[in-house]
């Protein structure tokens, strides 16, 4: 039997939306890191390809967490 979900304090919302923010900024840098990795001349097309893949799954992760938070931030209205 599934139980209903609690409230959770304002206060651990804030925390939560912060940390959201906090590690998708962290992917987006990673995200840029790998992408200029992918553009360096001496790797072999391979490399560069799983570079760039690596970049774009970065970059995704961060704007799924951008979305979580704010849909955490509107369900606090």
């Amino acid at each position: 039997m599934r139980s209903l979900p609690s409230i959770v304090p304002a206060d651990r919302l804030d925390r939560n939306i912060a940390e959201c923010r906090e590690h998708a900024d962290h992917y987006k840098r990673l995200s840029d890191h790998y992408k200029r990795l992918s553009s360096a001349s001496d790797i072999s097309k391979d490399r560069a390809t799983a570079l760039k893949n690596i970049a774009r799954t970065y970059v995704g992760l961060a704007g799924q967490l951008d979305r979580l938070a704010s849909l955490v931030r509107n369900e606090q209205r």
